[in-house]
């Protein structure tokens, strides 16, 4: 069983732990680290919206997702989820869950993901989100999506 709640400092390393192994695929496809895995997670947890999904029997966090509001439009900044947990729709209850959050106080939600990425664009339109630009930025090749809540 899981749960979906705000997270705190206390989640940090879990957060980090989690970012590290999902992200590490990435590193030798990109040819660097991806931005979600040297990201400042205690400023996140300080200044943005964190959710963690966690196993209620066990208490550990499975996932997380970041949401920040940059010029008045809220941006899905970051999402993973445990290597050994995905693909068992916990991205899913966790992206729909932020979703619903923003959807009390805004029409749309924004995110981007790295081009090479090709698992995650496919998740991100099999939801509902659409493609509306691309851009290079730090050096990570970007597709900029949008959903309309």
């Amino acid at each position: 069983m899981y749960k979906i709640r705000k997270g705190t400092p206390f989640d940090k390393s879990q957060i980090e732990k989690i970012a590290s192994k999902a992200y590490k695929k990435y590193v030798d496809l990109i040819g660097k680290k991806p931005a979600p895995m040297v990201a400042d997670f205690l400023k996140h947890l300080n200044e943005d919206y964190v959710f963690v999904i966690e196993d209620t029997d066990s208490s550990r966090i499975m996932g997380y997702a970041i949401l920040a509001l940059r010029n008045n439009e809220h941006w899905l900044e970051n999402i993973a989820i445990y290597p050994t947990k995905a693909k068992q729709g916990l991205g899913t209850q966790l992206i729909r869950h932020v979703e619903d959050f923003v959807s009390e106080s805004a029409a749309t939600i924004q995110l981007y993901t790295h081009v090479k990425m090709y698992e995650n664009i496919d998740w991100y339109k099999r939801i509902g989100y659409s493609e509306f630009k691309r851009d290079t930025v730090d050096g990570f090749e970007r597709i900029y999506f949008i959903k309309e809540l």
